[in-house]
């Protein structure tokens, strides 16, 4: 049946479960402590875009919760391996693994949760497991250039582009190229797998935004950690093109101890802020070309009313 028949919303229900079913699977071999980090979801926001993808293209239910079960716990590997990489004491408003337990165990959880994505993509269809691990690969690309680039003044928009396409756009890129592949309806092949990998390089330049506006109780994760770990992320990367701010932005960077809060003011009062949201907004126009094109109509229109609150959101 295809998920268009289906309130998105029951999806999600049963995607929650599935990633519960996961932890309780292995609860006995590792404890219910250590199994609770493997499938917890956080704000489901991969889950949902897939969910809406796999209406736009009529996927069968069933195949398209598969996709979504298999995103969130991918994601959840990045972000436990990240947490390690960063020394981040809190995600989704709770202590980090690593932070409870140390880094080994929280790197060997999210290769737990990395296996435990793969059995997911093996049910779906037999290019599945084959594009993930396509898609994994070049999300570590994209982390190792991250790391590489951390401290430098010199990343351009270009190259900010490049990574978040990797890090973040891949595993969305390999949800749409499944859910294409998996689609009933003619449609340009190259589209959903294009359109998908716009949604995560979106999602990365909201949360940038957010690392300078939001406060730790509202985005649940450590204040200023991309300032913290020397990362020059797309507000400050803009705040260094704009020659009345790099002055003021330099001296604030190059601090002995940076103020973050000083930094942010400085990001929103002259311009860096909204030129990064005019930025995202670029991206939001791509994708909704994109859409407009998916054989499904009315499912479509609901995938384009989501990429606008994904733009729009402050969570």
């Amino acid at each position: 049946m295809p998920i268009s028949l289906l309130k998105v919303e029951d999806s999600l229900t049963r995607v929650r479960s599935g990633l519960e079913s996961r932890a309780r699977r292995i609860e006995g071999r590792v404890g219910q402590e250590l199994a609770a980090h493997i499938g917890r979801p956080g704000k489901m926001l991969r889950s949902r875009f897939a969910l809406l993808l796999a209406g736009a293209l009529g996927v069968d239910q069933e195949k398209a919760e598969g996709v979504s079960r298999a995103m969130e716990l991918v994601h959840n590997a990045s972000l436990l391996h990240d947490d390690c990489v960063d020394e981040a004491d809190l995600r989704r408003g709770r202590s980090t693994p690593n932070k409870i337990f140390g880094t080994t165990v929280g790197l060997l959880l999210g290769d737990l949760a990395f296996s435990q994505g793969l059995e997911e993509a093996i049910d779906i269809s037999p290019n599945a497991p084959k594009l993930l691990v396509t898609a994994v690969r070049e999300m570590t690309v994209g982390e190792l250039q991250e790391e590489f680039l951390k401290g430098s003044l010199e990343v351009t928009v270009d190259a900010y582009m490049g990574v978040a396409s990797r890090k973040t756009g891949a595993l969305f890129e390999w949800g749409g190229a499944v859910l294409s592949e998996l689609s009933p309806f003619p449609h340009e092949q190259s589209d959903p797998p294009r359109l998908a990998c716009a949604a995560g390089i979106l999602l990365q330049i909201v949360d940038d935004i957010h690392d300078y506006t939001l406060t730790q109780r509202v985005s649940g994760k450590d204040e200023g950690q991309d300032l913290a770990n020397r990362r020059l992320t797309l507000p400050c990367i803009y705040a260094l093109q704009d020659a009345g701010a790099r002055e003021t932005f330099l001296a604030l960077w190059n601090a002995p101890k940076p103020d973050a809060a000083k930094i942010a003011a400085l990001l929103k009062e002259r311009g860096p802020i909204q030129t990064t949201r005019s930025h995202g907004r670029e991206v939001v126009d791509s994708m909704l070309a994109m859409i407009k094109k998916l054989p499904c109509k009315a499912e479509a229109a609901e995938l384009g009313f989501f990429v606008e609150l994904m733009a729009k959101r402050e969570f």
